[in-house]
């Protein structure tokens, strides 16, 4: 009887260990398809973001990086407080709107110029890979070649950011379609770039939008967040995918600014207060400089080469110092030597560095 018992006992054991055992291996076989259906998710989200533009991803309710380049409009200059700057506007629009993650990036810059957006945009060297560029500029370019820098704007990013939608605004401040902001018209025309007119709205009542006559107010920057929001809105409505800008450009001097080549003040050896020298380079192109205007006259002497190239004075009427990033020539080469000799150390203390564009 004993011995049936344990027979009993050991066949029960061994149902019981069959059990647990099929019981384990479902148990693992179901983790590994939560795990496998999972990956799977996670790889068509990530196909799926990958295959949609700023517009669709919105829709989605997807994370979206945007990035503002522009003048001191584009900097949200004329707002009270943070809260009312149209770019914070815009960011809690978007986000309650659409349910996306918005991240924006401001490299506008006061006081500049097309040019220094160009060269904003090719600096940029975050790892992000923006969905959405916004480009505000206009009051402080003069008409002569802005079709050119706006241009190399569009290309600057388009080139960096393969899948990145374009918004292009009409700046308020020139309260009427001029010569510029009819270029821009044309430019976004051959692109197929949306165009955010702000000029329009800030007609009814101009002054009411703005406390210095250029930049908006609360209440003007409230309409730049509007205005472009109904850009949006409309592009989203319509599942707006990629566009793709690799045209033949519009002016031909675009191509000169394919290539680019930052070269920053600590590469230089400073062998005074006023005097910055590099040896060592062999290169043509357009050559550009980034630095801070002063109070008062700013004297800059460019020798290359040991000789004089250019001596460029720039008068800056205000009590604060200023960043610009400015274009000195478009017809430059130097085979070994650049020295900058500033006309002051407060000036030379804010020289960040030289730029070099080529085709």
């Amino acid at each position: 009887m004993f011995y049936q018992y344990k027979i009993n006992e050991n066949a029960q054991s061994a149902y019981l260990q069959g059990v647990q055992e099929e019981q384990e291996a479902e148990r693992i076989a179901k983790q590994e398809a939560e795990a496998a259906a999972e990956e799977a998710a996670e790889l068509a989200l990530q196909e799926d973001t990958e295959s949609s533009s700023f517009y669709q991803k919105l829709s989605k309710g997807y994370d979206v990086n945007i990035l503002i380049v522009g003048d001191s409009i584009g900097a949200t200059s004329g707002a009270s407080a943070t809260e009312y700057r149209w770019t914070t506007l815009l960011d809690s629009y978007l986000t309650e709107q659409y349910g996306s993650n918005v991240t924006i990036t401001n490299v506008s810059m006061g006081g500049n110029a097309s040019y220094a957006g160009y060269s904003r945009v090719m600096m940029l060297d975050d790892g992000t890979d923006y969905d959405l560029s916004i480009i505000c500029y206009g009051q402080n370019d003069s008409t002569t070649d802005f079709s050119l820098y706006y241009e190399t704007i569009i290309r600057a990013i388009s080139s960096k950011y393969e899948k990145c939608s374009i918004i292009s605004i009409l700046e308020s401040s020139q309260k009427t379609y001029t010569e510029k902001m009819v270029t821009i018209q044309e430019i976004c025309d051959y692109y197929g770039i949306p165009i955010a007119d702000t000029i329009a709205p800030f007609s009814e009542n101009y002054d009411s939008y703005t406390d210095d006559s250029v930049h908006p107010n609360d209440a003007g920057q409230a309409i730049y967040a509007e205005t472009v929001e109904s850009v949006i809105d409309n592009m989203v409505e319509a599942d707006t995918g990629f566009n793709d800008y690799n045209l033949t450009p519009i002016n031909v001097g675009a191509t000169a600014f394919d290539n680019f080549r930052y070269i920053s003040a600590d590469e230089f050896e400073r062998t005074d207060e006023v005097t910055y020298t590099i040896t060592g380079l062999s290169i043509s192109g357009i050559l550009g400089i980034d630095y801070s205007y002063q109070s008062g006259d700013n004297l800059t002497e460019i020798y290359v080469d040991g000789e004089l190239f250019v001596a460029p004075t720039v008068t800056f009427n205000y009590d604060f110092s200023q960043r610009h990033i400015l274009i000195v020539s478009n017809d430059f080469t130097v085979e070994n030597e650049i020295k900058i000799v500033f006309s002051s150390s407060e000036l030379a203390d804010e020289f960040n560095g030289i730029i070099f564009s080529w085709e």
